[in-house]
Protein backbone atom coordinates (compact mmCIF):
# COMPACT_ATOMS: atom_id res chain seq x y z
CA UNK A 1 0.00 0.00 0.00
CA UNK A 2 1.77 3.64 -0.87
CA UNK A 3 1.89 6.90 1.07
CA UNK A 4 -1.22 7.88 -0.21
CA UNK A 5 -2.99 5.08 0.37
CA UNK A 6 -1.82 4.58 4.41
CA UNK A 7 -3.11 8.40 5.09
CA UNK A 8 -5.97 8.17 3.81
CA UNK A 9 -6.66 4.98 6.04
CA UNK A 10 -4.55 7.04 8.80
CA UNK A 11 -6.28 10.23 9.31
CA UNK A 12 -4.17 11.13 12.57
CA UNK A 13 -1.46 11.48 9.54
CA UNK A 14 -3.16 15.00 8.44
CA UNK A 15 -3.58 18.07 9.75
CA UNK A 16 -6.59 19.33 11.66
CA UNK A 17 -8.72 22.63 11.52
CA UNK A 18 -6.83 24.18 14.54
CA UNK A 19 -3.29 23.74 12.60
CA UNK A 20 -4.72 24.96 9.40
CA UNK A 21 -5.92 28.05 10.86
CA UNK A 22 -2.08 28.84 12.35
CA UNK A 23 -0.59 27.91 8.43
CA UNK A 24 -2.86 30.07 7.04
CA UNK A 25 -2.33 33.19 9.53
CA UNK A 26 1.60 32.65 9.17
CA UNK A 27 1.27 33.37 5.41
CA UNK A 28 0.28 36.48 5.93
CA UNK A 29 -0.31 37.35 9.72
CA UNK A 30 2.97 39.31 11.05
CA UNK A 31 3.74 42.36 13.24
CA UNK A 32 5.95 43.71 10.13
CA UNK A 33 2.74 45.45 8.76
CA UNK A 34 2.04 47.67 11.94
CA UNK A 35 4.62 50.25 11.53
CA UNK A 36 3.21 50.79 8.28
CA UNK A 37 -0.15 51.45 9.11
CA UNK A 38 0.60 53.31 11.75
CA UNK A 39 2.70 55.96 9.83
CA UNK A 40 -0.45 56.33 7.66
CA UNK A 41 -2.36 57.95 11.42
CA UNK A 42 -5.93 57.48 11.30
CA UNK A 43 -5.88 56.88 7.15
CA UNK A 44 -4.80 53.42 8.48
CA UNK A 45 -8.52 52.56 8.96
CA UNK A 46 -9.57 53.27 5.29
CA UNK A 47 -6.69 51.83 4.17
CA UNK A 48 -7.67 48.68 6.29
CA UNK A 49 -11.37 48.73 5.14
CA UNK A 50 -10.71 49.05 1.10
CA UNK A 51 -8.19 46.20 1.70
CA UNK A 52 -10.82 43.98 3.55
CA UNK A 53 -13.81 44.97 1.06
CA UNK A 54 -11.50 44.68 -2.10
CA UNK A 55 -8.91 42.15 -1.37
CA UNK A 56 -9.09 39.90 1.59
CA UNK A 57 -13.08 39.22 1.74
CA UNK A 58 -12.79 38.52 -2.30
CA UNK A 59 -9.86 36.14 -1.84
CA UNK A 60 -10.82 34.28 1.23
CA UNK A 61 -14.70 34.14 -0.77
CA UNK A 62 -12.95 32.65 -3.66
CA UNK A 63 -10.34 30.40 -2.56
CA UNK A 64 -12.62 28.87 -0.22
CA UNK A 65 -15.24 27.87 -3.49
CA UNK A 66 -12.44 26.48 -5.07
CA UNK A 67 -10.70 24.54 -2.28
CA UNK A 68 -13.91 22.71 -1.55
CA UNK A 69 -13.94 22.27 -5.43
CA UNK A 70 -11.02 21.39 -6.23
CA UNK A 71 -9.27 20.07 -2.97
CA UNK A 72 -5.66 19.40 -4.51
CA UNK A 73 -2.71 21.58 -4.28
CA UNK A 74 -4.51 24.67 -4.41
CA UNK A 75 -4.02 27.33 -7.99
CA UNK A 76 -2.22 24.84 -9.99
CA UNK A 77 -5.32 23.08 -10.20
CA UNK A 78 -7.75 25.98 -9.73
CA UNK A 79 -6.39 27.69 -12.55
CA UNK A 80 -5.74 24.33 -14.64
CA UNK A 81 -9.23 23.43 -14.47
CA UNK A 82 -10.08 26.67 -15.84
CA UNK A 83 -7.57 27.49 -18.26
CA UNK A 84 -5.90 24.17 -18.87
CA UNK A 85 -2.31 22.96 -17.79
CA UNK A 86 0.29 25.51 -19.51
CA UNK A 87 -2.11 28.49 -17.64
CA UNK A 88 -2.38 26.45 -14.09
CA UNK A 89 1.38 25.86 -14.36
CA UNK A 90 1.85 29.59 -14.90
CA UNK A 91 0.20 30.38 -11.85
CA UNK A 92 1.63 28.24 -9.84
CA UNK A 93 4.67 29.35 -11.08
CA UNK A 94 4.05 32.67 -10.04
CA UNK A 95 3.23 31.80 -6.26
CA UNK A 96 6.64 30.37 -5.92
CA UNK A 97 9.03 32.44 -8.07
CA UNK A 98 7.70 35.40 -6.30
CA UNK A 99 8.07 34.08 -3.12
CA UNK A 100 12.05 33.48 -3.88
CA UNK A 101 11.97 37.75 -4.26
CA UNK A 102 9.78 38.39 -1.40
CA UNK A 103 10.58 36.08 1.13
CA UNK A 104 13.60 38.20 1.67
CA UNK A 105 11.80 41.22 3.32
CA UNK A 106 10.56 39.21 5.88
CA UNK A 107 14.08 37.71 6.08
CA UNK A 108 15.41 41.08 7.28
CA UNK A 109 12.56 41.97 9.51
CA UNK A 110 14.03 38.95 11.27
CA UNK A 111 17.20 40.40 11.19
CA UNK A 112 15.84 43.97 12.76
CA UNK A 113 14.24 42.34 15.12
CA UNK A 114 16.82 39.97 16.12
CA UNK A 115 19.45 42.87 16.25
CA UNK A 116 16.96 44.60 19.00
CA UNK A 117 18.24 41.76 21.12
CA UNK A 118 21.72 42.05 20.90
CA UNK A 119 22.66 45.27 19.42
CA UNK A 120 20.20 47.25 17.57
CA UNK A 121 23.24 48.95 15.36
CA UNK A 122 23.38 45.62 13.49
CA UNK A 123 20.14 46.24 12.28
CA UNK A 124 22.02 48.21 9.59
CA UNK A 125 25.39 45.78 9.58
CA UNK A 126 25.05 43.96 5.86
CA UNK A 127 27.50 40.99 7.43
CA UNK A 128 24.46 40.59 10.44
CA UNK A 129 21.86 40.64 7.66
CA UNK A 130 23.43 38.38 5.21
CA UNK A 131 24.27 35.86 8.24
CA UNK A 132 20.60 35.98 9.59
CA UNK A 133 19.08 35.54 6.21
CA UNK A 134 20.89 32.38 5.59
CA UNK A 135 21.11 30.79 8.84
CA UNK A 136 17.38 30.98 9.05
CA UNK A 137 16.52 30.00 5.91
CA UNK A 138 18.26 27.20 5.72
CA UNK A 139 17.09 26.07 9.82
CA UNK A 140 13.54 26.15 8.10
CA UNK A 141 14.25 24.54 5.26
CA UNK A 142 15.40 21.52 7.03
CA UNK A 143 13.09 21.66 9.42
CA UNK A 144 10.45 21.36 6.94
CA UNK A 145 12.19 18.58 5.49
CA UNK A 146 10.29 16.50 8.21
CA UNK A 147 6.71 17.20 7.40
CA UNK A 148 3.94 18.93 7.03
CA UNK A 149 2.60 18.13 10.47
CA UNK A 150 6.18 18.92 11.69
CA UNK A 151 5.97 22.06 9.75
CA UNK A 152 2.33 23.18 10.61
CA UNK A 153 3.67 22.38 14.73
CA UNK A 154 6.34 25.25 13.90
CA UNK A 155 3.73 27.61 12.63
CA UNK A 156 1.41 27.24 15.31
CA UNK A 157 3.89 27.52 17.85
CA UNK A 158 5.83 30.56 16.37
CA UNK A 159 2.23 32.39 15.68
CA UNK A 160 1.54 32.25 19.09
CA UNK A 161 4.43 33.09 20.66
CA UNK A 162 6.12 35.29 18.31
CA UNK A 163 3.04 37.06 16.85
CA UNK A 164 -0.24 36.65 18.78
CA UNK A 165 1.36 36.99 22.04
CA UNK A 166 3.67 40.00 21.31
CA UNK A 167 0.73 41.92 19.02
CA UNK A 168 -1.33 41.02 22.42
CA UNK A 169 0.88 42.86 24.92
CA UNK A 170 1.13 45.46 22.28
CA UNK A 171 -2.66 45.89 21.84
CA UNK A 172 -3.02 45.92 25.74
CA UNK A 173 -0.38 47.92 26.97
CA UNK A 174 -1.20 50.48 24.35
CA UNK A 175 -4.49 50.49 26.45
CA UNK A 176 -2.55 51.11 30.01
CA UNK A 177 -0.36 53.89 28.11
CA UNK A 178 -3.53 55.96 27.24
CA UNK A 179 -4.96 54.93 31.13
CA UNK A 180 -1.55 56.79 32.36
CA UNK A 181 -1.86 60.11 30.56
CA UNK A 182 1.14 59.29 28.22
CA UNK A 183 0.78 62.29 24.94
CA UNK A 184 -0.96 60.66 22.49
CA UNK A 185 0.95 60.65 19.12
CA UNK A 186 -1.99 60.10 16.95
CA UNK A 187 -3.85 63.10 15.37
CA UNK A 188 -7.51 62.05 16.25
CA UNK A 189 -8.86 64.90 14.18
CA UNK A 190 -12.35 63.72 12.29
CA UNK A 191 -11.92 66.12 9.31
CA UNK A 192 -11.54 64.33 5.50
CA UNK A 193 -8.16 65.42 5.06
CA UNK A 194 -7.11 63.49 8.30
CA UNK A 195 -9.62 60.25 7.58
CA UNK A 196 -9.47 60.05 3.87
CA UNK A 197 -5.93 59.97 1.88
CA UNK A 198 -6.13 61.52 -1.50
CA UNK A 199 -5.65 59.48 -4.31
CA UNK A 200 -3.81 61.73 -6.37
CA UNK A 201 -1.11 61.23 -4.26
CA UNK A 202 1.56 58.81 -5.39
CA UNK A 203 2.43 57.72 -1.99
CA UNK A 204 -1.25 57.03 -1.01
CA UNK A 205 -1.63 54.92 -4.03
CA UNK A 206 1.98 52.93 -2.90
CA UNK A 207 0.51 53.06 0.83
CA UNK A 208 -2.50 51.36 -0.91
CA UNK A 209 -0.23 49.02 -2.31
CA UNK A 210 1.29 48.34 0.72
CA UNK A 211 -1.82 47.71 2.85
CA UNK A 212 -3.12 45.08 0.30
CA UNK A 213 -0.02 43.11 0.17
CA UNK A 214 -0.06 43.08 3.50
CA UNK A 215 -2.34 40.66 3.50
CA UNK A 216 -1.16 38.11 0.73
CA UNK A 217 -0.66 34.58 0.61
CA UNK A 218 -4.41 33.67 2.49
CA UNK A 219 -4.75 31.14 -0.64
CA UNK A 220 -1.18 29.29 -0.70
CA UNK A 221 -2.00 26.96 2.54
CA UNK A 222 -4.50 24.95 0.37
CA UNK A 223 -1.41 23.67 -1.55
CA UNK A 224 -1.33 21.70 1.34
CA UNK A 225 -4.92 20.44 0.69
CA UNK A 226 -4.32 16.76 0.61
CA UNK A 227 -3.29 16.57 4.02
CA UNK A 228 -5.64 18.38 5.66
CA UNK A 229 -8.75 16.58 7.53
CA UNK A 230 -12.00 17.17 5.58
CA UNK A 231 -11.05 19.53 3.66
CA UNK A 232 -14.03 20.68 2.10
CA UNK A 233 -15.76 21.52 5.79
CA UNK A 234 -12.44 22.35 7.65
CA UNK A 235 -10.71 24.64 5.04
CA UNK A 236 -13.24 27.54 4.59
CA UNK A 237 -13.42 27.55 8.24
CA UNK A 238 -9.28 27.95 8.68
CA UNK A 239 -9.84 30.76 5.95
CA UNK A 240 -12.28 33.18 7.49
CA UNK A 241 -10.92 32.55 10.71
CA UNK A 242 -6.94 33.57 9.84
CA UNK A 243 -8.44 36.35 7.60
CA UNK A 244 -10.94 37.64 10.65
CA UNK A 245 -7.60 36.90 13.35
CA UNK A 246 -5.24 38.86 11.21
CA UNK A 247 -7.24 42.00 10.35
CA UNK A 248 -8.72 42.51 13.90
CA UNK A 249 -4.56 41.98 15.09
CA UNK A 250 -3.16 43.99 12.53
CA UNK A 251 -5.18 47.23 12.73
CA UNK A 252 -5.30 46.94 16.67
CA UNK A 253 -1.25 46.79 16.52
CA UNK A 254 -0.74 49.44 14.24
CA UNK A 255 -3.10 52.00 16.67
CA UNK A 256 -1.18 51.35 19.22
CA UNK A 257 2.05 51.99 17.49
CA UNK A 258 0.74 55.29 16.06
CA UNK A 259 -0.71 56.53 19.70
CA UNK A 260 2.32 55.84 21.28
CA UNK A 261 5.63 56.60 18.51
CA UNK A 262 5.43 60.48 17.00
CA UNK A 263 4.94 59.59 13.30
CA UNK A 264 8.19 61.28 12.02
CA UNK A 265 10.04 58.44 14.65
CA UNK A 266 8.55 55.36 12.99
CA UNK A 267 10.29 52.70 11.73
CA UNK A 268 8.73 50.76 9.03
CA UNK A 269 10.97 48.03 9.45
CA UNK A 270 11.30 47.31 13.24
CA UNK A 271 9.27 49.86 14.06
CA UNK A 272 6.64 47.07 16.53
CA UNK A 273 9.94 46.31 18.60
CA UNK A 274 10.69 50.04 18.50
CA UNK A 275 7.37 50.38 20.00
CA UNK A 276 7.94 48.07 22.43
CA UNK A 277 11.36 49.67 23.26
CA UNK A 278 9.28 53.00 23.79
CA UNK A 279 6.89 50.88 26.55
CA UNK A 280 9.97 49.29 28.15
CA UNK A 281 11.71 52.87 29.00
CA UNK A 282 8.47 54.47 29.93
CA UNK A 283 7.97 51.80 32.32
CA UNK A 284 11.57 50.74 33.51
CA UNK A 285 11.15 47.51 32.13
CA UNK A 286 14.04 47.85 29.70
CA UNK A 287 15.13 43.97 30.87
CA UNK A 288 12.01 43.02 28.79
CA UNK A 289 12.98 43.91 25.60
CA UNK A 290 15.45 41.46 24.21
CA UNK A 291 13.25 38.69 25.35
CA UNK A 292 10.24 40.64 23.42
CA UNK A 293 12.45 41.23 20.57
CA UNK A 294 13.67 37.71 20.46
CA UNK A 295 10.16 36.62 20.31
CA UNK A 296 9.07 38.66 17.53
CA UNK A 297 11.90 37.54 15.84
CA UNK A 298 10.80 33.85 16.41
CA UNK A 299 7.23 34.48 15.12
CA UNK A 300 8.91 36.27 11.91
CA UNK A 301 10.85 32.95 10.94
CA UNK A 302 7.79 31.29 11.51
CA UNK A 303 5.99 32.95 8.62
CA UNK A 304 9.76 32.25 6.73
CA UNK A 305 9.03 28.57 8.05
CA UNK A 306 5.34 28.81 6.33
CA UNK A 307 6.59 30.18 3.00
CA UNK A 308 9.55 27.68 2.32
CA UNK A 309 6.86 24.64 1.82
CA UNK A 310 3.65 26.47 1.20
CA UNK A 311 4.40 27.39 -2.28
CA UNK A 312 6.66 24.69 -3.24
CA UNK A 313 3.84 22.03 -2.39
CA UNK A 314 1.91 23.83 -5.24
CA UNK A 315 4.88 23.41 -7.63
CA UNK A 316 5.46 20.38 -6.76
CA UNK A 317 1.92 19.07 -7.64
CA UNK A 318 2.50 20.73 -10.85
CA UNK A 319 5.54 18.81 -11.88
CA UNK A 320 4.43 15.49 -10.77
CA UNK A 321 1.85 15.70 -13.57
CA UNK A 322 4.80 15.81 -16.03
CA UNK A 323 5.69 19.40 -16.00
CA UNK A 324 8.70 19.27 -14.13
CA UNK A 325 11.68 16.54 -15.08
CA UNK A 326 12.41 13.55 -12.37
CA UNK A 327 14.63 14.54 -10.51
CA UNK A 328 12.74 17.93 -9.61
CA UNK A 329 9.80 15.33 -8.98
CA UNK A 330 11.31 13.77 -6.29
CA UNK A 331 10.52 13.60 -2.41
CA UNK A 332 11.55 12.15 0.38
CA UNK A 333 9.94 9.76 2.80
CA UNK A 334 7.62 12.41 4.55
CA UNK A 335 6.66 13.23 1.58
CA UNK A 336 8.61 16.57 1.16
CA UNK A 337 9.83 17.77 -2.51
CA UNK A 338 13.32 17.83 -0.88
CA UNK A 339 15.46 18.38 -4.39
CA UNK A 340 13.03 21.59 -5.08
CA UNK A 341 13.32 22.80 -1.58
CA UNK A 342 17.09 22.72 -1.99
CA UNK A 343 16.87 24.56 -4.93
CA UNK A 344 15.08 27.04 -3.57
CA UNK A 345 17.15 27.56 -0.50
CA UNK A 346 20.37 27.99 -2.81
CA UNK A 347 18.36 30.70 -4.98
CA UNK A 348 17.62 32.86 -1.71
CA UNK A 349 21.46 32.21 -0.62
CA UNK A 350 22.28 33.50 -3.76
CA UNK A 351 20.26 36.63 -3.57
CA UNK A 352 21.58 37.09 0.60
CA UNK A 353 24.96 36.98 -0.62
CA UNK A 354 24.43 39.89 -3.20
CA UNK A 355 23.41 42.00 -0.35
CA UNK A 356 27.63 41.90 0.37
CA UNK A 357 28.29 43.54 -2.64
CA UNK A 358 25.38 45.81 -3.58
CA UNK A 359 25.65 49.36 -2.75
CA UNK A 360 22.07 50.67 -1.75
CA UNK A 361 20.55 47.01 0.61
CA UNK A 362 17.60 49.16 0.87
CA UNK A 363 16.76 49.53 -2.92
CA UNK A 364 17.95 46.60 -3.22
CA UNK A 365 15.27 45.01 -0.98
CA UNK A 366 12.98 46.99 -2.26
CA UNK A 367 13.36 45.98 -5.78
CA UNK A 368 12.74 42.88 -4.78
CA UNK A 369 9.82 43.60 -2.86
CA UNK A 370 8.12 45.39 -6.09
CA UNK A 371 8.71 42.50 -8.31
CA UNK A 372 7.32 40.36 -6.00
CA UNK A 373 4.39 42.50 -6.03
CA UNK A 374 3.99 42.21 -9.77
CA UNK A 375 4.23 38.89 -10.34
CA UNK A 376 1.80 37.98 -7.47
CA UNK A 377 -0.90 40.48 -9.25
CA UNK A 378 -0.32 38.06 -12.22
CA UNK A 379 -1.20 35.14 -10.09
CA UNK A 380 -4.30 36.71 -8.08
CA UNK A 381 -5.87 37.83 -11.64
CA UNK A 382 -5.41 34.77 -13.07
CA UNK A 383 -6.78 33.15 -9.72
CA UNK A 384 -9.87 35.48 -9.85
CA UNK A 385 -10.84 35.21 -13.50
CA UNK A 386 -10.79 30.97 -13.06
CA UNK A 387 -12.89 31.59 -10.50
CA UNK A 388 -15.34 33.13 -12.47
CA UNK A 389 -15.28 30.82 -15.57
CA UNK A 390 -15.41 27.45 -13.83
CA UNK A 391 -19.00 28.44 -12.54
CA UNK A 392 -19.71 28.72 -16.35
CA UNK A 393 -17.71 25.66 -17.74
CA UNK A 394 -17.65 23.38 -14.79
CA UNK A 395 -21.04 23.84 -12.98
CA UNK A 396 -21.82 20.52 -11.78
CA UNK A 397 -18.80 20.20 -9.76
CA UNK A 398 -19.74 19.79 -6.22
CA UNK A 399 -18.29 22.79 -3.96
CA UNK A 400 -19.18 22.25 -0.27
CA UNK A 401 -18.84 26.36 0.13
CA UNK A 402 -20.13 28.60 -2.45
CA UNK A 403 -19.61 32.28 -2.80
CA UNK A 404 -23.47 33.51 -2.07
CA UNK A 405 -25.16 35.30 -4.71
CA UNK A 406 -25.26 32.97 -7.56
CA UNK A 407 -23.40 33.33 -10.90
CA UNK A 408 -24.32 36.70 -9.84
CA UNK A 409 -22.58 37.24 -6.75
CA UNK A 410 -19.26 35.37 -8.00
CA UNK A 411 -18.70 38.46 -10.34
CA UNK A 412 -19.21 40.65 -7.71
CA UNK A 413 -16.64 39.13 -5.20
CA UNK A 414 -14.08 37.58 -7.72
CA UNK A 415 -14.72 40.50 -10.15
CA UNK A 416 -13.95 43.13 -7.10
CA UNK A 417 -10.77 41.29 -6.38
CA UNK A 418 -9.91 41.12 -9.94
CA UNK A 419 -9.71 44.44 -10.56
CA UNK A 420 -8.25 45.42 -7.19
CA UNK A 421 -5.38 43.20 -8.10
CA UNK A 422 -5.29 44.94 -11.65
CA UNK A 423 -4.49 48.04 -9.90
CA UNK A 424 -1.82 47.04 -7.63
CA UNK A 425 -0.10 45.88 -11.13
CA UNK A 426 -0.39 49.31 -12.50
CA UNK A 427 0.69 50.95 -9.63
CA UNK A 428 3.48 48.76 -8.98
CA UNK A 429 5.05 50.21 -11.62
CA UNK A 430 5.35 53.45 -9.73
CA UNK A 431 8.92 54.29 -8.94
CA UNK A 432 8.64 55.36 -5.17
CA UNK A 433 11.51 55.93 -2.56
CA UNK A 434 13.77 54.98 -5.60
CA UNK A 435 16.41 57.81 -4.37
CA UNK A 436 18.49 58.96 -7.39
CA UNK A 437 18.01 55.80 -9.92
CA UNK A 438 16.26 57.07 -12.98
CA UNK A 439 12.76 56.66 -13.40
CA UNK A 440 12.67 55.24 -16.98
CA UNK A 441 15.38 52.57 -15.78
CA UNK A 442 13.22 51.56 -13.16
CA UNK A 443 10.05 51.02 -15.12
CA UNK A 444 11.88 49.03 -17.54
CA UNK A 445 13.96 46.93 -14.58
CA UNK A 446 10.65 45.53 -13.48
CA UNK A 447 8.92 45.39 -16.71
CA UNK A 448 12.11 43.19 -18.00
CA UNK A 449 12.18 41.30 -14.50
CA UNK A 450 8.37 40.44 -14.98
CA UNK A 451 8.57 39.56 -18.91
CA UNK A 452 11.74 37.29 -18.02
CA UNK A 453 9.84 35.45 -14.99
CA UNK A 454 6.71 34.59 -16.61
CA UNK A 455 8.38 33.52 -19.79
CA UNK A 456 10.16 30.88 -17.48
CA UNK A 457 7.66 28.24 -17.29
CA UNK A 458 6.80 28.58 -21.00
CA UNK A 459 10.02 27.84 -21.60
CA UNK A 460 10.24 24.82 -19.24
CA UNK A 461 7.15 23.27 -20.67
CA UNK A 462 8.68 23.36 -24.27
CA UNK A 463 11.00 20.96 -23.64
CA UNK A 464 8.55 18.43 -21.59
CA UNK A 465 9.04 15.23 -22.24
CA UNK A 466 6.37 12.16 -22.48
CA UNK A 467 8.77 10.30 -19.49
CA UNK A 468 8.62 12.99 -17.21
CA UNK A 469 4.79 12.03 -16.21
CA UNK A 470 4.92 9.95 -13.33
CA UNK A 471 3.21 6.16 -13.15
Amino acid sequence: MNRMQDERHNPSSKIGLLTLIFVTSALFMTLRNMPMMAETGMRMVFFNTVTVFAFLIPAALVAAELATGWPQNGIYHWVGAAFGERTGFLAVWLQWIQSIFGITSILSYVAASFAYAVNPHLASDRYFIVTVILVVYWAATFANLFGTRFSGLISSVCVTSGVFLPALVLIIWGLFYLKDGFPIRLDLSMTIDNLVPSLSSTKSLVMFLSFIFGFVGIEVSANVANEVKDVRRTYPIAVFTAAITGFVFTLLGGLAIAVIMPKTEIDLISGAVQTLDRLCSLYNVSWLLPPAALLVAFGAAGQVSTWVVGPIKGLWAAGKEGNLPPFWQKANKNGIPRNLLLLQATLISVIGFSFIFVPDIDFTFLVLTDIAVLLYAIMYCLLFISAIRLRYTRPAVHRAYRVPGGNCGMWVVAGTGLLTMAACFVIGFIPYGIGTFSVAGYEVAMATAVIIMTVIPFIILKFKRPEWLRT
